[in-house]
């Protein structure tokens, strides 16, 4: 059986409760995140080469299980 993901983890114990965007490139998270959202969302360092593009409960939520946002 493979072995879950941190992030199917951060879903399974509730860190995580809303959709997670993915992406390998800061650049293609911002993209999405300022230019093509029509909700406020934040960029989460997820982990290595992972940026999540959350909303802002999930991003609460992550900051205070340690991840770091990106500016």
């Amino acid at each position: 059986m493979p072995a879950e993901s941190v992030l199917t983890q951060l879903k399974r114990v509730g860190v995580v409760t809303g959709h997670v965007f993915t992406y390998h490139s800061v650049s293609a998270a911002r993209n999405v995140c300022y230019g093509h959202s029509t909700k406020p969302m934040r960029i989460i360092l997820g982990d290595y080469p992972e940026y999540w593009v959350v909303g802002p409960a999930d991003a609460e939520r992550l900051l205070r299980a340690g991840y770091e946002p990106v500016s």
